[in-house]
Protein backbone atom coordinates (compact mmCIF):
# COMPACT_ATOMS: atom_id res chain seq x y z
CA UNK A 1 0.00 0.00 0.00
CA UNK A 2 1.33 3.68 -0.46
CA UNK A 3 0.82 6.53 2.09
CA UNK A 4 0.89 9.81 1.64
CA UNK A 5 3.85 11.90 3.67
CA UNK A 6 0.79 12.72 5.93
CA UNK A 7 -0.84 9.46 6.52
CA UNK A 8 2.97 8.68 7.91
CA UNK A 9 2.84 11.52 9.77
CA UNK A 10 -0.56 9.98 11.45
CA UNK A 11 0.75 6.62 11.78
CA UNK A 12 3.59 8.01 13.70
CA UNK A 13 1.26 10.23 15.76
CA UNK A 14 -0.81 7.06 16.45
CA UNK A 15 2.08 4.66 17.75
CA UNK A 16 3.56 7.80 19.98
CA UNK A 17 0.10 8.31 21.73
CA UNK A 18 -0.18 4.14 22.05
CA UNK A 19 2.94 4.25 23.74
CA UNK A 20 2.57 6.98 25.67
CA UNK A 21 -1.26 7.20 26.76
CA UNK A 22 -2.23 3.16 26.02
CA UNK A 23 -4.97 2.36 23.03
CA UNK A 24 -7.94 3.00 25.07
CA UNK A 25 -6.84 6.51 25.18
CA UNK A 26 -6.07 7.02 21.40
CA UNK A 27 -9.15 9.84 20.20
CA UNK A 28 -9.50 11.63 17.19
CA UNK A 29 -9.21 14.98 19.66
CA UNK A 30 -6.07 13.46 20.95
CA UNK A 31 -4.59 12.28 17.91
CA UNK A 32 -5.23 15.68 15.58
CA UNK A 33 -3.34 17.96 18.99
CA UNK A 34 -0.48 15.86 18.57
CA UNK A 35 -0.48 16.52 15.11
CA UNK A 36 -1.55 20.03 15.40
CA UNK A 37 -4.71 20.33 13.10
CA UNK A 38 -8.26 20.09 13.48
CA UNK A 39 -10.20 16.74 13.57
CA UNK A 40 -12.26 17.51 10.57
CA UNK A 41 -8.23 17.29 8.74
CA UNK A 42 -7.91 14.05 10.17
CA UNK A 43 -10.90 12.81 8.07
CA UNK A 44 -9.95 14.20 4.74
CA UNK A 45 -7.24 11.20 4.98
CA UNK A 46 -9.23 8.78 7.59
CA UNK A 47 -12.92 7.76 7.53
CA UNK A 48 -12.17 7.32 11.38
CA UNK A 49 -10.25 5.81 14.25
CA UNK A 50 -10.46 2.39 13.39
CA UNK A 51 -9.46 3.40 9.52
CA UNK A 52 -6.29 4.83 11.20
CA UNK A 53 -5.82 1.78 13.27
CA UNK A 54 -6.44 -0.62 10.42
CA UNK A 55 -3.73 1.65 8.44
CA UNK A 56 -1.30 1.58 11.17
CA UNK A 57 -1.54 -2.43 11.34
CA UNK A 58 -0.95 -2.56 7.86
CA UNK A 59 2.17 -0.11 7.49
CA UNK A 60 3.68 -1.66 10.72
CA UNK A 61 3.09 -5.45 8.83
CA UNK A 62 4.23 -4.18 5.90
CA UNK A 63 7.99 -3.48 7.53
CA UNK A 64 8.04 -6.58 9.40
CA UNK A 65 6.63 -8.81 5.95
CA UNK A 66 9.05 -6.76 3.83
CA UNK A 67 12.50 -7.73 6.61
CA UNK A 68 11.63 -11.10 6.88
CA UNK A 69 11.08 -11.38 2.86
CA UNK A 70 14.51 -9.74 2.43
CA UNK A 71 15.98 -12.65 4.96
CA UNK A 72 14.07 -15.53 3.35
CA UNK A 73 15.56 -14.74 0.40
CA UNK A 74 19.20 -14.55 1.22
CA UNK A 75 21.95 -16.98 0.82
CA UNK A 76 21.88 -17.97 4.66
CA UNK A 77 20.56 -21.63 6.04
CA UNK A 78 17.61 -22.10 7.66
CA UNK A 79 19.36 -21.60 10.93
CA UNK A 80 20.76 -18.30 10.12
CA UNK A 81 17.78 -16.93 8.99
CA UNK A 82 15.76 -17.74 12.29
CA UNK A 83 18.38 -15.87 13.85
CA UNK A 84 18.25 -13.11 11.35
CA UNK A 85 14.49 -13.14 11.71
CA UNK A 86 14.61 -12.82 15.73
CA UNK A 87 17.69 -10.20 15.45
CA UNK A 88 15.44 -8.29 12.91
CA UNK A 89 11.98 -8.08 14.62
CA UNK A 90 13.70 -7.70 18.43
CA UNK A 91 15.88 -4.98 17.14
CA UNK A 92 12.91 -3.05 15.09
CA UNK A 93 10.49 -3.40 18.55
CA UNK A 94 13.35 -2.11 20.40
CA UNK A 95 13.63 1.00 18.27
CA UNK A 96 9.78 1.69 18.41
CA UNK A 97 8.46 -0.47 21.70
CA UNK A 98 5.57 1.25 20.71
CA UNK A 99 4.77 -1.18 17.89
CA UNK A 100 4.12 -4.27 20.23
CA UNK A 101 1.67 -1.90 22.44
CA UNK A 102 -0.17 -2.08 19.01
CA UNK A 103 0.09 -5.71 17.64
CA UNK A 104 -0.57 -7.05 21.17
CA UNK A 105 -3.61 -5.08 22.01
CA UNK A 106 -5.44 -7.80 19.95
CA UNK A 107 -7.93 -8.20 22.92
CA UNK A 108 -9.05 -4.26 22.38
CA UNK A 109 -9.54 -5.57 18.74
CA UNK A 110 -11.50 -8.89 19.46
CA UNK A 111 -15.11 -6.90 18.96
CA UNK A 112 -13.97 -5.41 15.51
CA UNK A 113 -14.04 -7.42 12.38
CA UNK A 114 -11.56 -5.41 10.46
CA UNK A 115 -8.96 -4.85 13.10
CA UNK A 116 -8.85 -8.40 14.67
CA UNK A 117 -9.03 -9.55 10.59
CA UNK A 118 -5.72 -7.00 10.54
CA UNK A 119 -4.00 -8.36 13.22
CA UNK A 120 -5.07 -12.27 12.22
CA UNK A 121 -2.98 -11.58 8.65
CA UNK A 122 -0.40 -10.33 10.46
CA UNK A 123 0.33 -13.17 12.81
CA UNK A 124 -0.48 -15.88 9.46
CA UNK A 125 1.86 -13.87 7.33
CA UNK A 126 4.68 -14.34 10.50
CA UNK A 127 3.99 -17.76 10.67
CA UNK A 128 3.85 -18.96 6.88
CA UNK A 129 7.40 -16.86 6.11
CA UNK A 130 8.36 -18.54 9.05
CA UNK A 131 7.00 -22.25 8.42
CA UNK A 132 9.21 -21.82 4.88
CA UNK A 133 12.51 -21.50 6.66
CA UNK A 134 11.71 -24.36 8.91
CA UNK A 135 10.73 -26.74 5.98
CA UNK A 136 13.20 -25.31 3.88
CA UNK A 137 15.53 -26.21 6.66
CA UNK A 138 14.44 -29.95 6.93
CA UNK A 139 14.63 -29.99 3.11
CA UNK A 140 18.18 -29.28 3.92
CA UNK A 141 19.05 -31.45 6.72
CA UNK A 142 20.05 -28.32 8.73
CA UNK A 143 16.95 -28.51 11.59
CA UNK A 144 15.44 -31.45 12.55
CA UNK A 145 12.84 -33.43 11.41
CA UNK A 146 11.36 -35.62 14.04
CA UNK A 147 8.82 -32.99 14.68
CA UNK A 148 6.67 -31.18 12.03
CA UNK A 149 7.45 -28.08 10.59
CA UNK A 150 4.47 -26.71 11.85
CA UNK A 151 4.94 -27.78 15.44
CA UNK A 152 8.61 -26.37 15.31
CA UNK A 153 6.93 -23.35 13.68
CA UNK A 154 4.68 -22.44 16.93
CA UNK A 155 7.43 -23.19 19.43
CA UNK A 156 9.63 -20.76 17.65
CA UNK A 157 6.83 -18.19 16.92
CA UNK A 158 5.42 -18.81 20.51
CA UNK A 159 8.66 -18.06 22.02
CA UNK A 160 9.37 -15.02 20.61
CA UNK A 161 5.95 -13.49 21.48
CA UNK A 162 6.26 -14.96 25.39
CA UNK A 163 9.72 -13.03 25.03
CA UNK A 164 7.78 -9.71 23.57
CA UNK A 165 4.93 -9.72 25.95
CA UNK A 166 7.61 -10.06 29.25
CA UNK A 167 9.10 -7.12 27.69
CA UNK A 168 6.07 -5.01 27.19
CA UNK A 169 4.63 -6.07 30.81
CA UNK A 170 7.77 -5.41 32.39
CA UNK A 171 7.46 -1.81 30.84
CA UNK A 172 10.22 -2.54 28.39
CA UNK A 173 12.99 -2.96 31.42
CA UNK A 174 15.43 -5.09 29.96
CA UNK A 175 17.22 -5.59 27.03
CA UNK A 176 15.01 -7.53 23.97
CA UNK A 177 18.31 -7.68 21.73
CA UNK A 178 20.37 -9.14 24.68
CA UNK A 179 17.50 -11.56 25.54
CA UNK A 180 16.81 -12.58 21.72
CA UNK A 181 19.94 -13.63 21.27
CA UNK A 182 20.03 -16.04 24.66
CA UNK A 183 16.12 -17.31 22.74
CA UNK A 184 17.60 -17.66 19.74
CA UNK A 185 20.95 -19.79 21.15
CA UNK A 186 17.80 -21.99 22.87
CA UNK A 187 16.05 -22.12 19.74
CA UNK A 188 18.92 -22.90 17.96
CA UNK A 189 19.73 -26.29 20.17
CA UNK A 190 15.89 -27.34 20.34
CA UNK A 191 15.40 -27.54 15.98
CA UNK A 192 18.72 -27.71 15.14
CA UNK A 193 19.74 -31.58 13.76
CA UNK A 194 21.98 -33.67 15.85
CA UNK A 195 24.84 -35.01 13.26
CA UNK A 196 24.75 -39.31 13.40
Amino acid sequence: MDYTPRQIEIIEAVTKLIGEKGIQNLTTKNLAAEIGFSEPALYRHYKGKIEILESVLQYYKEILVHGMSQIIDSNYSAIEKIHSIIKFQFNHFSESPAVIMIIFAETSFQYDNVLSKAVAEIMTEKRTLMGKIIQTGQGEGSVRNDISYDQLTSVIMGSMRFMLLKWRLSNFNFNLRAEGKNLFQTIELLIKKSPK
